[in-house]
């Protein structure tokens, strides 16, 4: 369930879906875990798609991207100057 900003800096909270942008994400599979449901290291394992939500001002400048196998990222946008993204996000980020 969505609850609130993928950016870990806002706190704005989900409430429509005509706010903001959605980004769903399908998990890969490992490897050595594509054994069957009975396979003891494949119980547990989710491939349900995943949902992240970036409101109306982080998605202005930020995107949201998958970061291997450890979920995903919450990234400036290409093109977006650094200060135009801190000044609206007020998040400094790396470059």
């Amino acid at each position: 369930m969505l609850a609130k900003c993928a950016n870990p800096e806002c706190s704005a909270t989900f409430r429509y879906f005509h706010e903001g942008k959605l980004f769903v994400f399908e998990p890969k599979p490992d490897a050595p875990l594509r054994g069957p449901p009975a396979d003891p290291d494949y119980a547990g394992r989710s491939h349900a798609p995943q949902c992240f939500w970036l409101c109306s001002a982080c998605c202005s400048a930020m995107t949201v991207r998958p970061d291997g196998d450890h979920g995903v990222m919450v990234v400036r946008k290409q093109g977006v100057p650094r200060k135009v993204f801190m000044m609206e996000n007020r998040t400094p980020v790396a470059a």
